[in-house]
């Protein structure tokens, strides 16, 4: 990662004691234009996406010194200083050195106790800590994609449940929201009380989002390491397998991430609870709780969430077959305020022809991979 110099030029800039600066990010190894880099002015609390030639432009910025920052998912970060003066440009050229993938000698590991959370040692298992740095990497893009280019999403949501042979539909309805960053995840606080309407209490289980991994407190309280390798279509993805920790005596979550070993592009998260033994009294019939979600590229490098499908494993009554409740959500459109640079501004997709009321094979489920109900 290499800053390689900066240029300063006449600016049209007009307001008085203010300049400019751009910033052309490329591939160190390749010299390749790197669109959706995250540019970032921390002094300022300024961040902006590169545009498909890698370039970012951030006007109107007082004369002086700032620190600079720039991350592209699959690639080490840069951090540095520039220089801005009054009426002018500064140019700053910045390459990013790729994080290969390192697939030979990760010891892959199967689930074990969570004794000491926190990031990997970078020391003893560098391949691992260079993978977390890609899901975090993940996990910022969108922040910021969700924070500072607001978006209206539809999603088909049908509510169903399944027993061992059939899925029951029970409504199928659209939903239409605004994006947000999610963020608020707090430690062994994933199942919450709260009053709700008429003085009743209501348990919610508030299951972290992507913009949640990368919080601070969410990789202190987890451990993290290597699960494996699975191929899907012409890809290979890394398995990242997370645990909560053992401190945490009231549920939380464990989980598998599944990043593109070419690209670092998060496809796939799969989250399940932990320690459903320490549930509510009330909720002490659910076995556990599992999500998965998919992500869809809206452009090469961009993604929003595309599918979920969150299961909630009932432990059987009386020695029959108990029926559990499901969620399906499938995004169907969505719409940019102001796309990011380069980004389509809008986008529809079909959706499977469900029907409320209506019986189907529990194989057209497209997360089968929930379906043993591990918990």
């Amino acid at each position: 990662m290499v800053l390689t110099g900066l240029l300063t030029s006449p600016s049209v800039s007009t307001a008085q004691g203010t300049g400019t600066l751009t910033v052309t990010v490329s591939a160190q190894q390749t010299g390749v234009s790197l669109p959706y880099a995250v540019v970032a002015l921390p002094d300022r609390s300024i961040e902006r996406f590169t545009d498909a030639a890698g370039r970012a432009t951030i006007g109107a910025l007082p004369a002086g010194t700032y620190d600079i920052a720039v991350r592209r998912i699959g690639f080490a970060p840069y951090r540095g200083r520039v220089a801005i003066e009054a009426g002018l440009t500064t140019s700053a050229p910045i390459t990013l050195a790729q994080i290969p993938v390192q697939l030979t000698g990760m010891l892959v590991r199967p689930r074990e106790a969570c004794t000491k959370p926190g990031m990997p040692d970078r020391t003893i298992d560098p391949a691992v800590y260079d993978v977390v740095e890609l899901l975090r990497e993940n996990a910022d893009q969108f922040r910021l994609l969700t924070s500072q280019y607001p978006f209206r999403y539809a999603t088909q949501r049908v509510l169903a449940t399944f027993a061992d042979s059939a899925i029951f539909v029970q409504s199928v309805d659209t939903l239409v929201a605004e994006s947000k960053t999610l963020g608020g995840y707090r430690p062994g606080r994933v199942v919450r009380e709260q009053r709700a309407p008429g003085g009743r209490t209501e348990v919610t289980m508030a299951i972290p989002g992507l913009s949640d991994i990368a919080a601070p407190s969410f990789i202190a309280n987890h451990c993290f390491h290597f699960g494996g390798v699975v191929t899907e279509g012409s890809e290979t993805w890394v398995r990242l397998e997370v645990r909560a920790a053992d401190k945490l005596r009231v549920p939380d979550v464990h989980g598998t991430f599944f990043l593109d070993s070419a690209t670092a592009q998060l496809r796939k998260m799969e989250l399940e609870m932990s320690r459903p033994d320490r549930l509510p009294r009330r909720l002490q019939g659910i076995r556990t709780v599992a999500v998965a979600t998919t992500f869809r590229e809206i452009t090469p490098g961009l993604s929003l969430v595309d599918r979920v499908c969150a299961i909630n494993w009932q432990k059987p009554l009386r020695g029959r077959e108990p029926r559990h409740p499901v969620e399906l959500q499938q995004l169907t459109a969505y719409r940019f305020d102001t796309a990011p640079l380069d980004a389509p501004s809008a986008g529809a997709y079909d959706s499977p022809a469900w029907r409320p009321r209506t019986r189907l094979s529990r194989d057209v489920l497209w997360c089968t991979e929930l379906s043993a109900g591990s918990g």
